[in-house]
């Protein structure tokens, strides 16, 4: 909105109007922002609360008054004489007062449509073209034009002004001089609304001079007016934001745009300075040439003041809450008092912070932790004597110290670098717990600290002093349950372990761990050998530390130290080796402890603890603990010592029963075997005799047996003869012939002899069966048909494999390979193929009864293999073939099979899985002493739960004479 000034140039209103109102949104969002964090912090911040809802309620007053001045500035554009219209880009008419000239092409009532269909033709195209030039420039756009009207009055001025939006603004007047007039009453209506305002309007030029400032600048900065018109602006706006405010004017300037309003300081006149925010925007000519700037401006001191009060209370609040969350979240008081640093640092613009601790024995402030522009703890500052430097006596006089010029501070030192660095301020608080000093909080900083920094600090001092109090309590009542689990670990390991050399280097680990040293060794002294010698028997050293484990002239010189101290029961206690000479020096020791360890059982030995990276004070209770632990070692040695000797008297008594027992299972097995062998030989003996005795009539039948068929047949053909040649026979014949079945007698007494003769030549081969499987008459290896000893075994067999109700035939698959005679005792290998057949055939039916017939599986060596799926009938498979000068031969079955353990024994003497009274366990171990010991070969069990078993022999082709 526009109005006209006495100049006759437009004052663009709706320009000033619209950043008071964002002005106000702004603060009113802002205070909603304020308003969240102070619900955030209404526990911790009342006070702030209340001030927010005051400086909320403020705003709200002042949004009311801008909304009464608006209204006002409504009224003003009412008493205007100029017809007004509001269009848009097309030139529909969005707004209209018909103001006090007469124009009869608009009509009086309610203004609707487009300004052009309102107006002649030619009119209305000149609108067209001065609309679009506005909207193409952002520029005012003025022409007059004529209209016939009856008064004679047919000239009138047209004025286009741009709005946001695409909107614009036109004016149509008379150019008279009672228009005019009118325009000057409404002007000075408007200028005593704005200097009864309650905010400043000032005018400035290009350069930065006050045109104009509104009445109310003295209440509010105590100039008078005539002080500041015709003055720059830069003498009232404080130094560090007149760039702020020049190039805001030159934003507006280049850019013809509205800016948002900008905060900077104005000077009172009594010298203090006020916060002030400012909407400004550029008046132009009818050109578009900027002539001056306006703005109005508000106090936003009260506000500044809450939220500088706000973010101080956050920010200690925050300072507070980290302090907190330090004391109660840190793992280890060097943590603790780091975060704490950081916090000062970080919350209460501290250049740098530190903590120092007290160490009673010495009465020495030391340096634990430095954060900041300085982080190192090692320097001038690391140990302060109590009493000495600002710090020193800040612990002595448990009071604190604070100065805002450490320039004038005789306490602080170094001035210069003080003023180098900027510092300003130094603060400092003791640390003290129920009336005990515990340390020293200090900080420097580059800006004054004030009284509720310094008040923050108290609380942090406060608050440390407690933590740490509370962390060393808690790190020596750590330590000392470290001490004692260390000991009760060591008293465990010597009840339960009896290993020296374990509980020795777990000792002294644990010792390294405990002292955190860089090294720490155990020596026995070995006084039984022949010449009396001391023995490093462990060693733990940090990563960063040379072995000595292997260095003998190092071991040397450090058992030259201790050796006649440690004999004499002393304790070595350095903690400087400057002090101490040159020895521990060129060991690159720089402190050294050592103690004896003496046993009941006369053992002496010696705990070596030292370090490498400076001084350090070996403590009362670590010396405490090091002589309980060489107490326990001594017991440990004694203990060790009684386990040794017990354990070599066991040793001896076990070996000794380990050969008698050797003694007696040989015993056994050769009792065994001489009765196996005994009762083999008695049974070779039975079978030749019974042999030899079945062999004389089976001879004579089977040799009597060709004649008694001759003579039959010869009997025969004559009664053949008879009846051809006496036919009819007499009665009586014809009636024998019929009685006693003649024709059937021709027909079977040829048969029976033929049975005869193969039941003859059955016992026959039993016989030879019989003669060959005791080979009684062989003695000594001699060339041997294996394939002969297998069938005449399995002939023996015979009846074991064949059906019987309950158990199906056994089938027999010889897969023979070409063999030559062999060289072997004939009769013990018999006896090896009839004990592993006996086996196969009790497994085979013990499966058929327990239904858990399996395949056999392949033969180890790879030589051979049997079928790969599971048979239907029980089965026994034999194969035999040479491979690099050795016989194999190979017995599978199809049976249950065995599992691991069993297998294991298989060949032990008296082991057997058969119910008492069916096996004596010695068949597979004496089938092993004749296939191992006496024919120097080898027999393997091959078996698995439900794949069979399979035992493989392998002999020697060529052997010698007799093993």
């Amino acid at each position: 909105m526009h109005i006209w000034d006495a100049r006759g140039y437009c004052v663009d209103i709706t320009e000033v109007r619209p950043p008071l109102r964002e002005s106000c949104s702004a603060s009113t969002n802002y205070s909603c922002c304020l308003h969240q964090i102070t619900e955030q912090k209404q526990v911790a911040l009342p006070k702030a609360l209340e001030q927010l809802q005051a400086e909320t309620a403020k705003r709200q007053a002042v949004e009311a008054q801008l909304r009464q001045k608006t209204s006002e500035f409504a009224a003003i554009l009412q008493v205007l004489p100029d017809l007004y219209f509001r269009i848009d880009a097309d030139g529909s008419i969005l707004d209209y007062k018909p103001g006090k000239i007469e124009h009869p092409y608009i009509p009086t009532g309610e203004c609707q449509g487009n300004l052009r269909e309102c107006l002649p033709i030619a009119v209305g195209d000149r609108f067209h073209q001065a609309i679009t030039q506005v909207l193409e420039t952002q520029y005012e756009v003025s022409f007059e034009y004529t209209l016939a009207l009856p008064s004679g009055k047919n000239n009138f001025e047209a004025r286009l002004l741009p709005l946001p939006d695409q909107q614009i603004i036109v004016l149509i007047r008379h150019p008279s001089d009672n228009i005019q007039a009118a325009f000057i009453e409404g002007d000075a209506k408007f200028r005593s609304i704005v200097e009864n305002a309650n905010n400043i309007i000032f005018a400035l030029t290009l350069e930065g001079i006050f045109s104009y400032v509104s009445p109310n600048w003295t209440e509010f900065f105590g100039h008078e007016v005539a002080e500041v018109e015709g003055q720059s602006f830069v003498p009232f706006v404080h130094p560090d934001d007149v760039p702020i405010c020049a190039d805001y004017f030159q934003r507006i300037l280049t850019t013809s745009e509205k800016q948002d309003a900008i905060e900077y300081r104005v000077k009172h006149k009594n010298g203090s300075w006020r916060w002030h925010t400012s909407n400004s925007s550029a008046i132009k000519d009818a050109n578009g040439s900027v002539l001056n700037f306006v703005g109005i401006c508000y106090d936003t001191t009260d506000r500044k003041l809450a939220e500088s009060a706000l973010a101080e209370r956050a920010r200690l609040a925050n300072f507070r809450a980290d302090v907190d969350a330090a004391l109660t979240q840190s793992d280890n008081l060097q943590n603790m008092m780091r975060r704490c640093t950081d916090a000062l640092v970080e919350h209460l613009d501290a250049a740098f912070a530190r903590i120092w601790t007290l160490n009673k024995k010495d009465n020495v402030l030391e340096l634990q932790v430095s954060s900041g522009m300085y982080t190192h703890i090692n320097g001038s500052h690391k140990c302060v004597p109590v009493g000495q430097f600002k710090i020193g006596l800040i612990a002595e006089e448990g009071k604190p110290h604070l100065t805002n010029s450490v320039q004038t501070d005789p306490r602080v030192a170094n001035k210069e670098w003080a003023k180098l660095e900027g510092m300003v301020a130094f603060a400092g608080y003791p640390l003290v717990v129920e009336d005990e000093t515990v340390g020293v909080i200090a900080m420097f900083a580059r800006q004054t600290v004030t009284e509720s920094t310094f008040t923050a600090l108290e609380f942090a001092a406060q608050e440390i002093a407690i933590g740490i109090k509370r962390k060393q309590a808690e790190v020596a009542l750590r330590e000392s349950a470290q001490r004692e689990a260390l000991l009760n670990r060591l008293s465990n390991q010597i009840r339960a372990s009896l290993d020296l050399n374990y509980i020795v280097e777990t000792a002294v680990q644990e010792i390294r761990n405990l002292f955190q040293i860089d090294r720490c060794a155990f020596f026995l002294y070995r006084q039984d050998a022949d010449l009396p010698n001391w023995e490093r028997v462990y060693e733990a050293k940090s990563s960063s530390f040379s072995c000595l484990l292997n260095d003998q002239e190092a071991t040397n010189a450090e058992i030259e130290l201790i050796a006649v101290k440690t004999l004499n029961r002393e304790i070595i206690r350095i903690n400087d080796v400057e002090t101490a000479g040159d020895l521990l020096q060129d060991l690159r020791f720089t402190a050294f402890m050592s103690l004896p360890v003496h046993t009941q059982s006369g053992e002496i030995g010696t705990f070596s603890c030292s370090s490498c990276s400076g001084s350090r004070p070996w403590l009362d209770n670590e010396v405490e603990l090091l002589q309980a632990v060489t107490v326990q070692l001594a017991i440990a040695i004694d203990q060790a010592k009684l386990y040794t000797q017990s354990r070599i008297a066991a040793q001896t008594a076990q070996d000794k029963a380990q050969q008698l027992e050797a003694a007696l299972l040989e015993l056994q097995q050769t009792q065994a075997q001489l009765i196996q062998t005994e009762k083999m030989s008695s049974l070779g003996q039975l079978v030749a005799g019974i042999a030899h005795e079945i062999n004389n009539p089976v001879n004579f039948i089977y040799g009597n047996i060709s004649h008694a068929r001759e003579y039959t047949k010869d009997l025969l053909d004559l009664v053949k003869l008879y009846q051809q040649n006496y036919h009819p026979p007499i009665p009586e014949i014809e009636q024998q012939i019929d009685t006693i079945d003649l024709d059937f007698i021709r027909h079977d007494l040829p048969k029976i002899l033929d049975s005869m003769n193969m039941g003859a030549e059955r016992i026959r081969q039993i016989v030879l069966s019989l003669r060959n499987f005791s080979r009684l008459d062989e003695d000594g290896r001699k060339p041997v048909d294996i394939h002969e000893g297998i069938d005449s075994t399995l002939l023996l067999l015979q009846n074991r494999l064949k059906a019987k109700p309950g158990n199906p035939e056994i089938q027999v698959i010889r897969d023979y390979g070409n063999l030559p005679p062999v060289m072997c005792h004939a009769g013990h290998i018999n006896q090896v193929f009839m004990n592993l057949l006996t086996n196969a055939i009790d497994a085979l039916q013990e499966g058929v009864g327990n239904g858990a017939l399996g395949a056999p599986t392949k033969w180890g060596l790879g030589a051979w293999g049997v079928g790969e799926e599971a048979l239907p009938t029980p089965q026994i498979r034999i194969r035999t073939l040479i491979e690099e000068g050795h016989v194999i031969i190979g017995v599978a079955d199809n049976g249950p099979g065995m599992t691991e353990e069993v297998r294991k024994h298989v060949f032990d003497p008296f082991f057997t899985t058969k119910p008492v009274g069916k096996g004596t366990g010695m068949g597979l171990s004496i089938s092993y002493q004749i296939v191992v010991k006496k024919h120097g070969g080898q027999i393997q069990c091959i078996s698995a739960p439900g794949q069979g078993a399979e035992f493989a022999i392998v002999i020697p082709f060529k052997q010698q004479a007799d093993l």
